[in-house]
C-alpha cells in the first residue's frame, strides 16, 4: 500500500499516475492522518444491460429517409422558417 501526502499530490498531480498504474491501493494523508483511500477496481466484467439500447440513428433514418443527415440547409434556418410560419398562422 502506497502512502501519499495530499500536499504532494497538490504540488504535482502526476505523481498519482505512476502509483495508480501499479494497481495497489493508495492512502492519502493530510498532516499525517488518513483522509482517503484509493482502491483499484476489480477486474470483474460489467454485466450487460437487461434491454439492448435502441438504435436511434436507424430509427431516425427509417422515419426521415437516407438523406436526412445530408441536408444543405442549416438547422438554424429551418427553425427560423418554422417560427416564421408559426407567427403567420
Amino acid at each position: 500500500m502506497k502512502i501519499l501526502a495530499i500536499e504532494d499530490i497538490h504540488a504535482n498531480p502526476h505523481v498519482l499516475d505512476s502509483v495508480l498504474t501499479t494497481g495497489e491501493p493508495v492512502v492519502i494523508t493530510r498532516s499525517g492522518k488518513t483522509v482517503a483511500e484509493l482502491v483499484p477496481r476489480s477486474a470483474t466484467p460489467v454485466p450487460a444491460p437487461l434491454y439492448p439500447r435502441p438504435d436511434f440513428r436507424a430509427r431516425f433514418l427509417q422515419m426521415w429517409g437516407p438523406d436526412a443527415f445530408n441536408s444543405n440547409e442549416s438547422v438554424a434556418r429551418q427553425f427560423a422558417e418554422l417560427r416564421r410560419d408559426r407567427r403567420l398562422n
